[in-house]
């Protein structure tokens, strides 16, 4: 997370049962979004439910559940995403922003998956090799996430 204006990211990687464990995904969200990212992941309920908590009950009071998230394109820099429902013998799609997708995803522990041709064209190098050059990697791919901003991937 970035204090605002700035905006944070959101870096998802293969799970090493579905695939290989060589690329990342960054997908830039807002201040907001990213809260709620963390707020699902540090397991912290707040007094109130917020927008993606009443949405995650409102699936659940129809009888539905979230199947799984798919981020499924790519347009420059922004991304898409779908949020797949099952309710009984129905399969309901959603059309939904990633962080939003994602946020409800964390909340409902719905699977997150992302297009091969996302990746494809949007994935970064994750380098795997000893441990030494692992935090050398992570303190230098930190150090690009701290100073990087949206606009550096303008026309992307």
């Amino acid at each position: 997370m970035s204090p605002p204006p700035y905006p944070s990211a959101i870096i998802l990687r293969p799970n090493s049962d579905t695939g290989p464990e060589d690329r990342v995904l960054p997908i830039w969200i807002g201040p907001t979004e990213a809260a709620s990212i963390g707020l699902a992941l540090g397991h912290q309920q707040r007094s109130r439910p917020m927008t993606h908590d009443l949405l995650a009950t409102v699936i659940r009071s129809l009888h539905a559940n979230v199947s799984k998230v798919l981020i499924n394109a790519v347009k420059g820099s922004t991304f898409y995403a779908t949020i797949y429902l099952s309710q009984g013998d129905n399969d309901i799609t959603i059309d939904a922003r990633p962080s939003d997708s994602i946020a409800l995803a964390v909340r409902t522990k719905s699977p997150i998956y992302a297009d091969e041709g996302v990746l494809s064209s949007a994935a970064l190098p994750y380098l795997l090799n000893d441990e030494a050059h692992k935090e050398a990697d992570m303190e230098e791919f930190r150090e690009f996430l701290n100073s990087v901003k949206p606009e550096d991937f303008t026309g992307v």
